[in-house]
């Protein structure tokens, strides 16, 4: 997709802070951030539960609502860290996960970045870059990222990383339409960056009401509210907002190419059901059913994410 203009050294920042305000969303709604942490929690990472004692765990990329965070903590380990850009985040992930009664001596947060991790080689037993790569500037620094996680991932650890949706007319056409159009009009930029419920909740009774007065028929629209609801709005900002995207090059093969050249020789391609309660509902299960031809239009090669272990 084409990219903002970065030549200022700004990108890192921006990235920060578009989702920095979208995770604030989350953290804030405690239904979008049940339905995140579900991801994990219903997620096959194929780790024996017991193997998590003593155990130190690396979130690189952590963001600022914790719904990772915690499901590693709920894991068991003897330390979470968690890492991101600047500092702003910090005082606002520690409170999210306060207000999850979080011990905060569960976990510590630190300044940095994916590309440079602050900690020695194999520091980390299980390692996550989830959702990150694929918003640095080009295939260069993914693969540097990349290697990064690698790096401090420890003999006989695990290293997850994941990409999203790679392909298919969503990613192929209609979010890249949709990107382009939030930089070039400023009515849908600002529609994006300030949509809520109640905006789109007014928008269905608008139509319901006109519909009624011009035509006397009652659509029966009620139950469409509920479908829009505030998961469904960071959702729209998180794919139309983001400063670049470099999910269509993130190919299956390509990422178990990275895992293979960084020493990984276990590596596990992961599929999920992802049970969701807006609109999406409606299209969960061809995520899950990647091989149905409706599922290979819309997705492409599906959603890409993977474990890999030394």
């Amino acid at each position: 997709m084409p990219k903002i203009d970065a030549s200022d050294g700004s990108l890192n920042a921006l990235t920060r802070a578009v989702y920095e305000n979208q995770h604030q969303r989350i953290a804030g709604d405690d239904t979008a951030f049940q339905r995140i942490y579900d991801i994990y929690e219903n997620a096959e990472f194929g780790i024996p539960a017991g193997w998590w004692s003593g155990k130190k765990a690396l979130d690189a990329g952590c963001g600022n609502f914790g719904a990772f965070m915690l499901y590693l903590i709920h894991r068991g380990p003897a330390m979470v860290h968690g890492v991101d850009l600047g500092t702003s985040w910090i005082e606002k992930l520690s409170a999210s996960l306060a207000a999850r009664n979080v011990d905060p001596e569960r976990f510590t947060l630190t300044s940095g970045s994916v590309l440079d991790l602050p900690f020695p080689d194999a520091s980390f037993d299980f390692v996550a870059v989830n959702g990150v790569l694929v918003h640095l500037d080009s295939m260069a620094e993914i693969e540097k990222g990349f290697a990064e996680g690698a790096r401090v991932c420890a003999p006989g650890g695990y290293y997850f990383t994941s990409y999203g949706p790679c392909g298919g007319l969503m990613m192929d056409a209609i979010f890249p339409a949709l990107q382009a159009y939030y930089r070039t009009n400023a009515d849908f930029h600002r529609f994006i960056d300030t949509v809520t419920p109640a905006i789109l909740h007014d928008a269905i009774d608008v139509v319901v009401a006109e519909t009624k007065k011009r035509m006397g028929l009652d659509l029966g629209a009620d139950f469409l509210k509920p479908l829009f609801h505030e998961d469904f709005c960071v959702f729209l900002q998180n794919y139309i907002q983001r400063p670049t995207d470099f999910s269509n090059e993130c190919t299956p093969e390509v990422v178990e190419d990275l895992y293979q050249r960084n020493g990984f020789t276990t590596v596990v391609r992961m599929n999920h059901f992802v049970k969701r309660g807006d609109i999406r509902k409606y299209f969960a299960p061809l995520h899950y059913h990647a091989d149905h031809p409706v599922s290979r239009v819309l997705y492409g090669a599906g959603f890409v994410q993977y474990i890999g272990q030394r």
